[in-house]
C-alpha cells in the first residue's frame, strides 16, 4: 500500500463524511442565521490551521505585506467567505445525497473556468484545443442531470403539496432550481479557488507565492470576517453563539474533517497529480450512500440517477483533463 494510495484513501473519506456531518448539524427547529453560524465554526478551524502554518514557518512573515503582494489571494478571500457563508443554507433545502454530487462539480466548473483563462492569456489558438469531445461530453451531462434533478424535484414537492392542504403555498419552487443554487454556487467558488491558486502559484506565469502564504492569508482572513459574523450575530439574537454546544459541534466536526482533507488531498497531489482528481470525484458517491444509510434519506430512482450521472460527467471531464 503506497503512499498515495492511503493519502487519496483518507481524503475520499474525510469529503465523504464532510457532507454528512454537515448535514447533522442542521437543527430540526427553525433557526435563523444558519449560514453565519456554520462560517464562525469554519473560522474557528481556518484561525487554528493559519496560526499552526504561521508558528512553524522558517521565513520572516508579515501577512500585510504578504496580503498585498499576493492582492488576488486576498480578493478571493473575500468572496470565498461570502460564497461559502451562503452555499451552507443548501443543507438547510437538499438531502445530502442530492447536495454533495452538485458540490461535486466543482472539479469540471474549474476545467471550463481555466478554458477561459487560457483563452483570454492567449496560451491556446482556439476553444477546440481544450474542449475535447470527452470533456464536452462530460459537460452535456452535467448540465442535463442538473436540469433534470431541478425538474423532478419540482414535481415531485409540487404533488406532494397539492395532497397537503396545508402546506405552505409555492414552496416547490424552493424545491429545484432554487436549492440547488446553493451547492452550484459552492461549486463556483470552489473551481474559482482552483484558478486564483495556480495564478498565485505558479512559478512562471503567475506570482511565485509560496503555498503557507496562501494558507495564511485565507485563514486569517476568514477567521476575521467569521468573527463579525459571531458579533453580528450576538447583536441580533443577544446571546453568544458557541460552536462548542452539544448541537453545534457537527458544524465544528465537518470543518476539522473538510480541512484534514484538504490536507491529505495535497499530499496525494504531490504524489501523483495525474491520478489524484478523477479519483477524488468519486467521493460524492460514497455520500449519497451514507445519505441512505445512515441519514434515512428517501430519495427517488430519477433523483439517485440524475445524481450519480452528474458524478460521471465530473469524472469525466476531469479525467479528460489530465490525460
Amino acid at each position: 500500500m503506497n503512499n498515495w494510495f492511503v493519502c487519496i484513501f483518507i481524503t475520499i473519506l474525510l469529503w465523504a463524511m464532510t457532507g454528512l456531518i454537515y448535514k447533522a448539524g442542521i437543527h430540526k427547529d427553525a433557526e435563523k442565521y444558519t449560514g453565519l453560524k456554520y462560517s464562525v465554526s469554519v473560522g474557528v478551524v481556518f484561525l487554528v490551521i493559519s496560526l499552526f502554518y504561521l508558528i512553524t514557518r522558517d521565513e520572516a512573515f508579515t501577512i500585510w505585506e504578504s496580503a498585498l503582494r499576493y492582492w488576488p489571494m486576498t480578493a478571493f478571500g473575500i468572496i470565498y467567505f461570502v460564497i461559502n457563508t451562503i452555499s451552507f443554507n443548501g443543507y438547510i433545502y437538499n438531502e445530502v445525497t442530492v447536495e454533495s454530487p452538485v458540490e461535486g462539480i466543482s472539479g469540471g466548473t474549474s476545467t471550463v473556468l481555466l478554458i477561459g483563462v487560457y483563452l483570454i492569456m492567449g496560451r491556446v489558438d482556439s476553444i477546440s484545443e481544450l474542449l475535447t469531445p470527452l470533456r464536452t461530453t462530460g459537460i452535456l451531462i452535467i448540465l442535463f442531470s442538473i436540469i433534470l434533478l431541478a425538474s423532478v424535484r419540482n414535481r415531485e414537492a409540487k404533488s406532494r403539496e397539492e395532497c397537503e392542504p396545508d402546506a405552505q403555498r409555492a414552496s416547490w419552487k424552493w424545491r429545484g432550481l432554487g436549492t440547488l443554487i446553493f451547492p452550484v454556487m459552492f461549486s463556483m467558488v470552489d473551481a474559482l479557488e482552483t484558478v486564483i491558486t495556480g495564478v498565485c502559484l505558479d512559478t512562471t506565469y503567475g506570482y511565485s507565492m509560496p503555498a503557507g502564504d496562501s494558507i495564511i492569508i485565507i485563514g486569517m482572513e476568514y477567521a476575521i470576517l467569521a468573527f463579525g459574523c459571531w458579533i453580528y450575530i450576538y447583536v441580533k439574537e443577544r446571546e453568544f453563539y458557541s460552536p462548542l454546544k452539544k448541537e453545534n459541534l457537527p458544524r465544528l466536526l465537518g470543518s476539522v474533517t473538510d480541512n484534514v482533507g484538504i490536507v491529505f488531498y495535497s499530499y496525494a497531489m504531490a504524489v501523483d497529480s495525474v491520478s489524484t482528481d478523477p479519483v477524488l470525484a468519486i467521493y460524492p458517491l460514497f455520500t449519497m450512500l451514507g445519505g441512505r444509510i445512515f441519514m434515512k434519506e428517501k430519495v427517488t430512482p430519477v433523483q439517485y440517477i440524475s445524481a450519480i450521472c452528474i458524478v460521471a460527467g465530473s469524472i469525466m471531464v476531469v479525467t479528460d483533463a489530465v490525460i
